[in-house]
């Protein structure tokens, strides 16, 4: 056995050996415990030497024959922290392996290392997989912990991290974090010291800019950073705004350069070292000028070369989407986000853990004094809604201006959704083989951060958790609060006529006990827009932003229950977009029940959960496999599934893409620019389709589909010759 002094000793020799000595967050993790075994979080601000933590626990692990996971949101940094680690250690006799996406393969390769760098998807592959050589892990590092309050992937990483502490003894847990709101309350569910730290290597200052021109507003800001020698990074809602913007800016970026300087620059883009990087005349052109856009459209090699640049000085300014802002080691001077609308939904707002997380990189070590860090508002009501959302605003005595210090979001579990239950239950009865829906809620589910939060927060539902079936009254426990729940079971909430009673809307007036009256409804209609018109009341708050029902709604939903049984049962949870999990899990032929009362897996289920399938996707193959007789059909369907896992809208583009890809021999390059598609979403679209088209396969072997067996292999193996067995986005 390795005693705990000789572990420290053995860590601390490596981490002089790799140059590094232990600082701030760190030296506070090993009093804490970190070497010792204990788990650990830390929450602290970007630049603070958190990921160092990470490397010190992976160490631990490695001196006491037991391996270590590094988990990231994605794959760049998955990259990036591998190829750091590869460097410091693996001289040292310390093997550092990588892994992402892949997720038909059993990853029995990835025994060889000490520590293997990975993606929370690809770690939650393995698991569902079995892969054996995870029974010796010593230590999992989960940076970017925050991405739990995430909608979908929160839910799979919140249950990769139960079953990780259910299967494996002794694990330790490193968890890190940028700064959120009440670390504890996850640092307490994870069982882990926390270490929590607002110093930064360099001083920020926040400031909320109101203009009615944003172009100019943006461009003042940068070219005041450029010209006092100072790097900027503008964060945009969408690629195009960042390219858009990017070349707005290039001319006058461009004159804060001598020829000199663009000489080296060209010549840096010439060497051997970019031989392999081919950039498009747009981009060339733009860095020629000392300024580059990034986004997820561009191939590795090209962001990977817009990031070198920008680390070394020779470019100035990157206008980027938010592929820059999760974990990537870029600061600058001034940061400014151009707008705080969501990318995805431009109704709704970033949260306040994103845009701290990406105005947080404003302040270069050891080049900057302070760091600024910049939100453009096009109004002021704008202005003022960025302040109240991110932002607490105390005011300088001494002259009477605004100071804004940074308010965080609390880390939500996402678990509770009814998509994301319903995988997880059938992960969890692949892990167990068999359990009754009581077993798994008290048990794997019971030991969930959603069930740990509700326990303690007055704000949350009767009913959290739901596996099984539902009816109207249990929808509305998992919308209401307990002590609303009970007085309307004692009807004295008020009085309800019910006016609308139909299949597809429950509606009517609710008199509350002061004599007001309510226009309730639970509508399970599609809008013009295709989404499910919902609860409605004439109060104005029918849900607020906790999910929670007013009290109205409530009383009209229980008088409905009561009234109507089996309608309401059908009509409210259509509204409230409730299902049963396992109800879905049973109409799809995924699990069934056992001969011990309990429920299992179907061979299908068990097959499902092992290649990493969401349930929409699922639904989907399983409808449409038996119709699909023809390598059209076949391009049809792997188009669609393609869009619903990569949140895509794709068009017949696709189809022949993936024809021209497996039937010429033109350039991947040239084929992307043939379709006017980026080159990284190209590269993108032929690995989901890849991993989709195994899953076709499999589930066409399963149903005795020999057709669509022989269809889906034959376009595998073809993709496979073309790109190879394993692919690089190598230009």
């Amino acid at each position: 056995m390795t005693m705990v002094s000789d572990v420290s000793t053995q860590v601390t020799r490596l981490l002089g050996q790799a140059g590094m000595r232990p600082r701030g967050v760190q030296s506070d993790s090993i009093k804490k415990g970190l070497l010792e075994g204990q788990n650990i979080m830390v929450s602290s601000p970007t630049g603070s030497g958190k990921t160092l933590v990470g490397e010190m626990a992976l160490l631990r692990a490695v001196t006491c024959d037991k391996k270590g996971l590094f988990l990231v949101p994605l794959r760049a940094l998955a990259v990036q922290i591998f190829k750091t680690m590869k460097e410091r250690y693996e001289h040292l006799g310390v093997s550092v392996g990588l892994s992402t996406g892949d997720f038909q393969s059993s990853g029995d390769e990835l025994a060889e290392f000490d520590i293997v760098v990975t993606t929370y998807e690809r770690a939650d592959s393995l698991l569902r997989r079995r892969s054996d050589w995870l029974s010796n892990l010593g230590t999992v590092v989960i940076d970017e912990i925050q991405t739990m309050s995430e909608l979908g992937r929160g839910a799979r990483l919140e249950s990769l991290i139960i079953r990780l502490k259910n299967s494996i003894e002794d694990l330790q847990i490193v968890a890190l974090s940028a700064t959120t709101g009440d670390p504890d309350e996850l640092a307490e569910w994870l069982g882990c010291q926390l270490i929590q730290s607002e110093e930064r290597p360099v001083p920020l200052v926040h400031k909320v800019v109101t203009t009615n021109n944003r172009n100019r507003s943006l461009k003042k800001l940068v070219m005041t950073t450029v010209q006092g020698n100072g790097q900027a990074i503008v964060f945009h809602r969408t690629r195009r705004e960042a390219e858009a913007q990017a070349r707005r800016l290039a001319e006058d970026v461009g004159r804060q350069f001598t020829s000199e300087e663009k000489k080296a620059l060209d010549q840096d883009l010439g060497s051997v070292e970019n031989w392999n990087v081919t950039l498009s005349k747009d981009l060339r052109s733009l860095l020629h000028n000392g300024i580059a856009y990034h986004h997820a459209g561009l191939s590795y090699n090209a962001r990977r070369t817009v990031e070198r640049l920008f680390r070394q000085g020779e470019i100035k300014v990157i206008c980027a989407t938010t592929t820059l802002a999760a974990g990537m080691d870029l600061p600058a001077r001034t940061v400014i986000l151009s707008s705080f609308k969501s990318p995805a939904d431009y109704r709704q707002l970033l949260s306040a853990n994103t845009v701290h997380q990406m105005l947080g990189r404003a302040g270069r070590p050891g080049h900057d004094k302070i760091g600024f860090g910049v939100i453009l508002a096009g109004s002021t009501g704008e202005a003022e809604e960025a302040k109240r959302r991110y932002f607490d605003v105390i005011l300088d005595e001494s002259n009477e201006k605004e100071i804004l210090i940074p308010h965080y979001d609390r880390i939500n579990s996402t678990l509770g959704h009814a998509a994301s239950l319903s995988e997880q239950l059938l992960v969890v009865l692949d892990m167990l083989g068999s359990a009754t829906i009581e077993d798994i809620e008290n048990g794997i589910f019971g030991d969930s951060f959603l069930v740990h939060c509700a326990i303690r927060d007055s704000k949350s539902p009767m009913r959290v958790l739901q596996l099984g079936e539902i009816s109207a009254k249990i929808v509305l426990e998992r919308h209401a609060l307990p002590e609303t729940i009970q007085a309307a079971r004692k009807n004295v909430l008020g009085r309800t006529t019910l006016r609308e009673k139909n299949e597809t809307v429950i509606g009517g007036i609710v008199t509350s006990l002061d004599g007001g009256q309510f226009t309730c409804r639970f509508s399970a209609r599609l809008s013009a827009s295709g989404a499910v018109e919902g609860a409605m009341c004439s109060c104005g708050t029918p849900v607020n932003e906790d999910g929670i029902l007013c009290h109205h709604l409530v009383t009209l939903g229980m008088a409905a229950a009561n009234e109507l049984g089996n309608m309401a049962d059908y009509v409210i949870p259509l509204a409230l977009m409730e299902s049963s999990p396992l109800g879905l899990l049973i109409r799809l032929g995924l699990v069934e029940g056992a001969t011990d009362g309990k429920l299992k897996p179907t061979k299908l289920g068990r097959a499902i959960n092992r290649l990493y399938l969401s349930i929409p996707t699922v639904r989907e193959i399983l409808a449409l496999l038996p119709m699909t007789q023809s390598t059209t059909e076949l391009l049809w369907l792997l188009r669609h599934v393609v869009s619903i896992e990569s949140g895509m809208s794709l068009d017949e583009s696709f189809d022949n893409l993936v024809s021209f890809l497996i039937t010429t021999q033109i350039p991947i390059r040239d084929l992307a620019e043939q379709f006017g598609m980026n080159i990284g979403d190209v590269y993108g679209l032929f690995d989901t389709s890849r991993w989709l088209l195994h899953a076709i396969s499999v589930l066409s072997d399963l149903g005795g589909l020999a057709r669509t067996l022989e269809l889906s292999q034959g376009l595998a193996d073809a993709l496979d010759n073309r790109l190879g067995s394993k692919f690089e986005e190598d230009d």
